[in-house]
């Protein structure tokens, strides 16, 4: 069973965590408030139940759909981040041993200098 649910879509399990509950204490509730108002029951309370836990699901539903595709957009920036941050990095490197090399040429082709002061 576990592994079924396990194949079912993110946003379909993390909506149904939520619905569920929320069904059960709705129920709990339609049937507790007549006795505590001492009103009788309404056939509108029971019409009403399946839309709202329906609209219920699906405003939850949006909801996950909405922040799962936010959290993979964050994800891939970020990947892009690094990835260019990584390749910056390396860019950085090479210029670095080319500015190197470059150094190390120029010093082996200058003369040797004369640390006499010319002056004296």
């Amino acid at each position: 069973m576990f592994e079924k649910w396990q194949q079912l879509p993110k946003w379909f399990r993390d909506t149904m965590q939520i619905i569920v509950p929320m069904a059960i204490l709705l129920i709990i509730y339609d049937l507790l408030a007549p006795q505590l108002t001492h009103q009788p029951y309404s056939i509108n309370t029971i019409i009403s139940f399946p839309f709202q836990v329906i609209g219920g699901f699906i405003l939850v539903a949006i909801y996950n759909v909405i922040k799962i595709r936010s959290r993979e957009k964050e994800c891939a920036q970020k990947a892009e981040a690094q990835r260019i941050e990584k390749l910056r990095k390396q860019q950085q490197a090479k210029q670095h041993a080319e500015n190197s090399q470059r150094n190390q040429a120029v010093k082996q082709h200058r003369p040797a200098e004369d640390h006499t002061n010319p002056r004296e």
